[in-house]
């Protein structure tokens, strides 16, 4: 091999590497994690960014605090919060049946369709010496996060509809 080939081939397999490893550690908000396999899932018809963006309108209209919207990524988060008063609080108060987070994945499933999955977790531990993911669990289906979960996805859906 010539050696203006080589220099070409060790270029090309340096760009490929360094993008590899870019996109590896680009960032972003949305999780690692999956939803827990209890979280509500349909498909709503649009774009991930724009039912992302309606998932934020609807959690401020519950009066709700987002501690996260990312619609690039198709992710929403709020923070935490006591489900009975609506106020932000801190993750690690002693009520821990009251107190929970909200979160939602939006990905595209067809061409005009898309995933919209919905979780409310609360804290079954608290313990800062683990990763938050780890002391959480999703909360009961009778729980009135839950219900929140459903008007939001509800809302998803009503507006869709139109």
């Amino acid at each position: 091999m010539k050696p203006e080939t080589r220099s070409a081939c060790r270029a090309t397999v340096a760009f490929g590497v360094a993008m590899v490893v870019a996109s590896c550690g680009a960032g972003g908000i949305r999780p690692r994690f999956e939803p827990f396999p209890q979280a509500m899932a349909d498909t709503i018809r649009g774009s991930a960014d724009s039912i992302t963006l309606r998932i934020g309108e609807l959690l401020a209209a519950e009066g709700i605090e987002v501690r996260h919207l990312r619609p690039a990524e198709g992710y929403a988060e709020t923070k935490w919060f006591d489900v009975m008063t609506k106020r932000t609080t801190s993750s690690m108060s002693l009520d821990t049946d009251s107190v929970v987070r909200l979160r939602f994945w939006t990905d595209l499933a067809t061409v005009s369709e898309c995933l919209v999955v919905g979780e409310a977790v609360k804290r079954r531990i608290l313990d800062p010496s683990l990763p938050e993911r780890e002391t959480e669990e999703p909360v009961p289906p009778e729980h009135p996060a839950t219900d929140v979960v459903r008007r939001i996805i509800a809302g998803l859906k009503e507006r869709n509809a139109r």
